[in-house]
């Protein structure tokens, strides 16, 4: 029997967030590249888009979830290469190339419900162990694989996100009604990310909150089941959004002063470059990745003092040179991560792992 490429396709049936945006762009360049050489395993129910499925053999299963992934997919794939994009991945697969986008279950175990941190624990020590090869999104994330799982350098690739994805989303304005101060030329600033702990959005609302700043605040509610103590509602200027489309998000970035990114941990962190993309300004604490993906466009605060954050917003505000300025490098730095170079390096990872087209 010949080997195929067989892709993981459980993002498919999730909702879009970082990680199944990475697995979506990725997948959709490989398959565009080498039609009909891959098969994608699909829980039960998963819809595929059409621009994939015209270029691969789609594979249903009878199972979901954990099932499907766990259980399923390793049987199913047993005779070929197992690429896996998103965050978890079979700890069964005889051949695979897994993603492991951070480690933040170690780092930050604090953040996550007990039940989520021991099943991500557990099966990032044996995707370490078992894959042939590793993918992560930064040389930052790669370090820390190989610090806390103890992976060897040469087994990691680093095939990073892109930023060009929001070139394709006509921005469109969200309910301005439930953001009071939004449609007037008054300064408010963008915050993308869960409350999370290891996210920070706490203390840097705190102090937009004491300085009178408003805020929209997207994806903030998070989930139960794999965050712990994610708080309560507690500040006057912050507009807690939820989810938005990827339409009223762009809208966001572009009449937002700044995107403030107050996370300690990321392995990346995507916003950084939809944000610059979209010529909106950065403001960022100088910790993990930030000054590899923001590079010098970010306008990096210390993490320990989160009123920096404030005096940034404020030069934003008070010197239009400058803000210019930060606009122009922030659309250079964005155009270093595009989704084709991103499936160059992955194409390059599968070669390492043995494969051949």
């Amino acid at each position: 029997m010949t080997a195929r490429l067989a892709v993981n396709g459980r993002f498919l049936s999730q909702a879009t967030t970082g990680t199944q945006r990475y697995a979506l762009e990725l997948v959709s360049r490989l398959v565009a590249r080498h039609p009909g050489q891959i098969v994608l395993h699909v829980p039960q129910g998963t819809p595929v888009p059409g621009f994939i499925a015209r270029h691969v053999e789609v594979r249903e299963s009878r199972a979901r979830g954990q099932v499907f992934e766990q259980v399923a997919l390793p049987w199913a794939s047993r005779h070929d290469l197992l690429l896996s994009l998103g965050g978890p991945a079979p700890v069964a697969a005889r051949r695979q190339v897994a993603t492991i986008h951070d480690v933040s279950v170690f780092r930050h175990p604090q953040t996550y419900s007990r039940a989520f941190r021991t099943w991500y624990r557990a099966m990032y020590r044996v995707l370490a162990r078992r894959a042939v090869r590793i993918l992560t999104v930064s040389q930052f994330s790669a370090d820390e694989l190989g610090r806390v799982l103890r992976v060897a350098l040469p087994r990691v690739s680093v095939v990073p996100n892109g930023s060009d994805h929001v070139d394709r989303v006509a921005a469109a304005p969200p309910d301005l009604a439930a953001y009071p101060g939004l449609a007037s030329a008054e300064p408010w600033v963008l915050c993308v990310g869960t409350l999370a702990r290891h996210k920070n959005l706490g203390p840097t609302l705190d102090a937009l909150e004491a300085a009178s700043i408003p805020s929209v605040v997207v994806g903030a509610r998070g989930s139960a089941a794999v965050f712990a103590g994610p708080g309560a509602q507690r500040w006057r200027y912050a507009h807690v959004a939820g989810r938005l489309t990827d339409e009223e998000l762009a809208w966001l970035y572009g009449h937002a002063t700044a995107l403030v990114f107050p996370s300690l941990y990321e392995g990346f962190g995507i916003p950084v470059v939809e944000a610059q993309r979209l010529g909106c300004p950065v403001v960022a604490l100088d910790t993990g990745p930030m000054r590899e993906v923001g590079g010098d466009a970010a306008m990096l605060c210390d993490p320990a003092h989160p009123e920096q954050v404030v005096e940034a917003v404020g030069r934003l505000v008070t010197d239009p040179g400058m803000r210019a300025e930060v606009v122009e490098a922030g659309r250079r730095n964005a155009d270093r991560f595009r989704w084709d170079l991103s499936a160059d390096r992955l194409e390059d990872a599968l070669a390492q792992a043995g494969w051949s087209w």
